[in-house]
């Protein structure tokens, strides 16, 4: 791998990881949150790879990978999950009426 493409790599997580910290950091749709854990994931996932490969050991950093796709997978199944619920219940798929909602608040 030439830096060139090292570079390429080191960008594409850097995107991946700065949009899913500003779907987080808005903080106002839930299945946007959703969404932005799953591309913090994945820059986190390319950086592993990456670094793997600089390292020599291609096989381990696959491994660790594996594992925070599977827990991704679990995470945003249960998050959606919960989103549908609160779809279904009347709430409004917005994270400041479910903060209203979990102090009480009327629907």
């Amino acid at each position: 791998m030439t830096p060139l493409e090292g570079s390429v790599f080191v960008a594409v997580a850097a995107a991946h990881f700065a949009l899913g910290l500003a779907a987080l950091i808005s903080r106002r749709h839930l299945i946007k949150i959703v969404i932005g854990l799953e591309l913090l994931g994945n820059g986190v996932s390319l950086l592993f790879i990456l670094g793997g490969y600089r390292a020599g050991d291609v096989a381990l950093s696959q491994a660790v990978v594996f594992t925070i796709i599977a827990i991704e997978a679990v995470v945003a199944g249960v998050a959606l999950a919960l989103v549908v619920l609160l779809a279904r219940s009347g709430v409004a798929i917005d994270s400041l009426a479910v903060a209203r909602l979990a102090r009480g608040g009327d629907r």
